[in-house]
C-alpha cells in the first residue's frame, strides 16, 4: 500500500503540474533579447544613422587600410545602400578577415542566385555591427585573431610522505607527488595533473606504486580568454548600437518626412505629431486622420496611405525604442557573464574551426577520469581513457567515452576464473535535445568487455563476457514547480568460453541480438519530482526506483540488482528562515534469490528541526531510524536496528572580553545486532562538547566525545576521546598546534598521547606541513594493534604561480 500511495502522488503531479506550468511566464533569455531584439535590417533610421558614422569614421583614408578584393555581390544588399567606397572596401575587407574566404564565397554567390534574402540580409547586419564596434579606426586582421604563441603556466608542484603503524590501508610508509600545469595552444587552455601514489605496507615489503596523469580542456579559463580578447578589441555596448539616442533620431527623422509631404494638408500636421505615427497602430493611425481632418476623404485617404509608407519605412520603430530600453537595462548585467559575451565570438572574431568547435564543448577529459552522467548510464565511473560533451547553439547535447576501467575489490582475490570480471574495456554515448540538468530528452548507449589485463585489479581470469545497456532519459521542467526526471534503462549479456579476441567479438554481436530477452528482469526505471513553492517556503522531493535481478550496468559501479526503492524529502521554513524542519523517509528492499521471494528491506526516516534564536545562537535536533529486516515466503526476521535522537546547540560570543565558538550535543541511541549466535541490543548516551576561545592571535580548544553502553552489551562501547589543543605562532613565520590526548575504551584501549603540527610560509610560495602522534599505551589487551602507537607526516608544495 505504502509503495501505490507514492506511485500515486507521483503519477498526479506528473498529470497535474504542467496545466500549472504551461500559465506561468518563462523565465526572460536576456541574452537572447539582446541579441534578436536590435536589429535594423530594414529600419531606414538606424540603418542612416551607422552608415553616416562610418562614413564620417573612414572620410580621412583616401585609400582602403585593410587589403581585400572586390565583392561585387555584396554591391546589391540593401544594407550597404549609402556607404562610401572607402567604408565599403574597409568593410569587405573585415567580412573576409572575420569568416573567411570560404564563407565570403558562398554568400557572394547566394546573393547572384537568390537575391536578397533574410539569412544573408542578418549575417550582413550582424557583420556591420560588428564593423561598428570596432576599437580602432585602423584595425589590421592579425590583431583580430586569438594569440597562437604557445605558454606554459606551472602552477603547483607538491610532495607528501607518510608512516605510521596503525592498522589500515595506510600502514607503512606511503608518498605522493602531485604536479598542476597548464600548457595554451592557440589560446586553448589544457590542464594537466599529475600524481604518483608510492609505499611499502607494513604485511608486506613489495613497493605499491600508481601512476595517475589527466588532461583537461579548461572550458572556465578558455571563455575568459576570448572575453578579453573580444573585449580589447570591440566596445560591445556600440555592437548592441547602446551608444545611438533612437528617439531622438527616430523624432527628427519622422518630422523631416512628415514637413515634405505636400497637399496643402497644414490642419492635419496640427493632430499628427510624430509620436502618434511612431506608437500608433494602422487603426489608430486612420480613425485620427479621418476624424480629425477637414479636408475631402479622398485627400485624406491619399494622406493617410503616405503616413502608411512612411510608417512601413520606419521598419518598426516603436519596437526598436523598446528593444533599447530592454537593452539598457540588461546590457551591463549581461556583458560581467563571460559565457554571454563568447557567444558573439564566432562572429566578431577570426577562429580556427578547434576553437569554434571548443565554444560548445562543456567538458573533455583524457587521462585517468571519472565520467558522470546519470545513474542509467554512467556514474561515478573511474577510467583509463578519454570522455567529453558538447552542447551547440540549437540546445543539442553529446557525451562520449570510451575507456578502461578496473575495480579492486577483494571478492575475487584467491579465485582463478570469474562471472563478473573485474576489469572491462567500455564505449558510451549520450545524445539528445536537451542539457543534464535542466530540461531535455536524451537516448543513450554503453557496450562493455570483459578483459584479462586487470592491472592492479585481483588477478583472476575473466570469461569472455559483453554487456550492452541502453537508456532513455528524459527531464521536464515545470517551471517555479521544479522539474519531473525519469529514466529507464536495460542490459544485455552474454558470456562465452575463454576469453580469446575472436570470441569476445562473437559475444558482443550475441549481446544486442538478445537485448529484448528477460525484458522486465533486465530492466532499470527511475520516477522522480523535485521542487519547491516560493509562496509557502517549502521544498520536496518524490522518488521511485526499480532494477531487475539480472540487470547489469557496468558504468555505475553503485548500480544494484533485484532492487526497489521509494521515498521523499520535504523541507519547510518559517520566519525569514529562522526555523526549518525536514523529514525524509527511504524504503529500499533488495532481492535474496532469484528462485524464492526472500528479500532485505530496509527501512529509514529522519526528522530534523533548527531555530536560530539569534547569530549568536541556534537550537537544533534530529530523529532518525534505520531498520532492515529479512523476508521470505514463511517469516520476517529483524536483522538491525538503529534509533537515536539528539539535541544540539551552537554558540558564539564573548567570554571575559574574548571571542569564543561553542557546540554542545546530547542524544540517545538503541543500536540492536540481531544474529543467531550472540544477538546484541545496545543503549547508548551520546555526548559532544567543542569549545574554543581566541586569546589575541592564538586560540585555546577543547573536544570531548563520550558514549555510554547501558546495557553494557557492545564490544566498543563506553568509549571516552579527549584532547585540549594550544595554536600559536612561533618566530612568527610558523604557526604550531599542541595538544594533548586521551582514548579510553572500556577493557579495549587505553591510551594517552600528544600531538604536534607545524606549518610554514616560506620565501612566499614554499610551504611545508609537518604531523607527528605519539601514544602509549596504559593496558596491554590484544586489541591494541587496531589503534597504533605512532603516525608522522610531512608535505612539501611550491606554489610556482
Amino acid at each position: 500500500m505504502t509503495l501505490l500511495r507514492y506511485a500515486g502522488i507521483i503519477v498526479c503531479l506528473a498529470i497535474a503540474f504542467p496545466v500549472h506550468a504551461q500559465q506561468s511566464v518563462p523565465p526572460l533569455d536576456t541574452g537572447k533579447v539582446i541579441l534578436n531584439n536590435i536589429s535594423f535590417a530594414g529600419n531606414a533610421v538606424v540603418r542612416k544613422v551607422l552608415v553616416d558614422s562610418l562614413n564620417k569614421q573612414f572620410s580621412r583614408f583616401s585609400k582602403p587600410v585593410l587589403p581585400s578584393s572586390p565583392i561585387p555581390g555584396f554591391t546589391r544588399p540593401h544594407n550597404l545602400k549609402g556607404l562610401n567606397d572607402t567604408a565599403k572596401q574597409q568593410f569587405f575587407a573585415y567580412v573576409q578577415g572575420t569568416s573567411g574566404a570560404l564563407k565570403t564565397h558562398q554568400l557572394e554567390e547566394g546573393y547572384k542566385l537568390l537575391k536578397d534574402t533574410s539569412r544573408m540580409n542578418k549575417f550582413i547586419d550582424d557583420k556591420l555591427r560588428g564593423f561598428y564596434a570596432l576599437m580602432k579606426d585602423d584595425p589590421a586582421m592579425g590583431a583580430l585573431k586569438l594569440p597562437g604563441k604557445p605558454t606554459n603556466k606551472l602552477s603547483q608542484a607538491g610532495a607528501e610522505a607518510s608512516y605510521g603503524d596503525t592498522t589500515g590501508n595506510s600502514s607503512g610508509w606511503w608518498n605522493n607527488i602531485q604536479l598542476h600545469d597548464q600548457v595554451t595552444v592557440g589560446s586553448i587552455p589544457v590542464n594537466l595533473q599529475y600524481a604518483n601514489v608510492s609505499g611499502y605496507s607494513q604485511f608486506d615489503s613489495k613497493m605499491e606504486n600508481d601512476n595517475l596523469v589527466k588532461f583537461n580542456f579548461d572550458k572556465e579559463a578558455y571563455v575568459k580568454k576570448i572575453n578579453a580578447h573580444l573585449q580589447k578589441n570591440y566596445d560591445l555596448k556600440k555592437y548592441f548600437l547602446d551608444d545611438i539616442d533612437f528617439k531622438s533620431h527616430l523624432r527628427a527623422f519622422v518630422d523631416e518626412r512628415m514637413k515634405a509631404l505636400k497637399g496643402g494638408k497644414d490642419s492635419l500636421l496640427r493632430h499628427v505629431n510624430a509620436d502618434q505615427l511612431m506608437h500608433m497602430d494602422s487603426s489608430q493611425l486612420r480613425n485620427l486622420v479621418l476624424n480629425k481632418g477637414q479636408l475631402p476623404d479622398s485627400a485624406l485617404e491619399n494622406y493617410y496611405g503616405q503616413l502608411m509608407q512612411l510608417k512601413n519605412e520606419l521598419g518598426g520603430g516603436a519596437q526598436m525604442l523598446n528593444s533599447q530600453h530592454l537593452v539598457k537595462d540588461n546590457l551591463n548585467k549581461w556583458m560581467e557573464d563571460p559565457a554571454s559575451t563568447t557567444k558573439l565570438a564566432e562572429d566578431l572574431i577570426p577562429m580556427g574551426g578547434l576553437q569554434k568547435i571548443l565554444l560548445k564543448v562543456k567538458e573533455l577529459n583524457v587521462g585517468n577520469i571519472a565520467a558522470n552522467a546519470s545513474k542509467g548510464t554512467v556514474s561515478d565511473l573511474f577510467m583509463t581513457g578519454a570522455a567529453g560533451s558538447l552542447l551547440n547553439d540549437k540546445n543539442k547535447f553529446i557525451m562520449a567515452a570510451v575507456g578502461k576501467s578496473r575495480e579492486m575489490t577483494p571478492r575475487d582475490m584467491g579465485l582463478n576464473a570469474t562471472m563478473d570480471a573485474p576489469a572491462k574495456s567500455l564505449q558510451f554515448l549520450r545524445l539528445g535535445p536537451g542539457d543534464i540538468g535542466k530540461g531535455h530528452t536524451h537516448i543513450s548507449a554503453l557496450n562493455a568487455n570483459a578483459r584479462n589485463s586487470p592491472g592492479r585489479a585481483p588477478n583472476v581470469m575473466a570469461l569472455a563476457q559483453n554487456t550492452f545497456v541502453g537508456t532513455f532519459s528524459k527531464q521536464l521542467s515545470l517551471g517555479e514547480y521544479g522539474s519531473i526526471e525519469a529514466e529507464f534503462s536495460k542490459s544485455a549479456n552474454r558470456t562465452g568460453g575463454s576469453g580469446s579476441g575472436l570470441e569476445h567479438a562473437a559475444v558482443s554481436k550475441a549481446a544486442i541480438a538478445g537485448f529484448f530477452d528477460d525484458f522486465l528482469v533486465t530492466a532499470s526505471a527511475g520516477l522522480s519530482y523535485s521542487g519547491e513553492i516560493s509562496k509557502w517556503r517549502t521544498g520536496h522531493t518524490v522518488y521511485l526506483n526499480y532494477s531487475g535481478l539480472g540487470y547489469n550496468n557496468p558504468g555505475n559501479p553503485y548500480s544494484r540488482r533485484g532492487m526497489l526503492q521509494y521515498g521523499l524529502n520535504l523541507k519547510r521554513t518559517w520566519l525569514k528562515n529562522k526555523a526549518s524542519i525536514q523529514f525524509r523517509s527511504d524504503v529500499k528492499n533488495m532481492a535474496r534469490s532469484a528462485v524464492t521471494g526472500s528479500q532485505w528491506k530496509n527501512y529509514t526516516f529522519s526528522l530534523d528541526g533548527r531555530y536560530r534564536v539569534s547569530r549568536k545562537l541556534t537550537f537544533s535536533s534530529r530523529i532518525h531510524q534505520s531498520k532492515m529486516n529479512t523476508v521470505s515466503d514463511k517469516n520476517t526476521d529483524a536483522v538491525f536496528l538503529n534509533r537515536k535522537i539528539n539535541f544540539s546547540s551552537q554558540m558564539n560570543g564573548k567570554m571575559w572580553a574574548r571571542p569564543f565558538t561553542s557546540f554542545a550535543m546530547l542524544g540517545l541511541q538503541q543500536l540492536n545486532y540481531e544474529n543467531a549466535l550472540q544477538p546484541i541490543r545496545s543503549m547508548f548516551i551520546n555526548t559532544q562538547v567543542s569549545h574554543s576561545v581566541m586569546i589575541g592571535t592564538r586560540m585555546v580548544t577543547g573536544n570531548l566525545f563520550y558514549n555510554r553502553d547501558l546495557k553494557n552489551a557492545a564490544t566498543y562501547s563506553n568509549l571516552l576521546n579527549i584532547d585540549a589543543g594550544y595554536h600559536y605562532a612561533l618566530l612568527k613565520t610558523i604557526q604550531c598546534s599542541s595538544s594533548l590526548t586521551f582514548l579510553d575504551n572500556k577493557d579495549v584501549v587505553r591510551q594517552i598521547g600528544v600531538r604536534q603540527q607545524a606549518a610554514a610560509q616560506l620565501m612566499k610560495r614554499f610551504s611545508v606541513n609537518v604531523s607527528v602522534d605519539l601514544r602509549k599505551d596504559l593496558i596491554n589487551t590484544p586489541q591494541n594493534y587496531l589503534y597504533g602507537n605512532f603516525r608522522t607526516e610531512m608535505s612539501l608544495h611550491y606554489q610556482l604561480n
